[in-house]
């Protein structure tokens, strides 16, 4: 994988609550934001937003597992701040809602 774009996916996987856009993906990549998101697709086999919003539901998922953690703290820890749009990203990855995950 090109070392520019490892960096990257570095990042993400590291601080996926950190806030994260394409232009400061590929300013952190060295590249344009179109030559970035082509670049990014072709090595990853998705898009830069879309592996992020991935690593956010990852790290819901794990959060969730904690008895003791809101699912608000949850969405407020993965970085994101409308709880419908929480709600809407973790039923696209994991077909159920966070609050049908939080009590299994």
């Amino acid at each position: 994988m090109d070392p520019r774009i490892r960096r990257v996916v570095n990042l993400i996987d590291q601080a996926p609550h950190d806030r994260h856009s394409l232009e400061s993906m590929a300013r952190t990549a060295h590249l344009s934001t179109s030559r970035f998101r082509h670049k990014f697709k072709s090595e990853v086999g998705a898009t830069p937003i879309s592996y992020l919003q991935a690593a956010r539901m990852r790290m819901a998922a794990e959060l969730l597992k904690d008895e003791e953690v809101s699912i608000k703290e949850v969405r407020a820890r993965i970085g994101l701040n409308s709880d419908s749009y929480f709600t809407h990203l973790f039923k696209r990855v994991y077909d159920q809602p966070p609050s049908r995950t939080k009590r299994d």
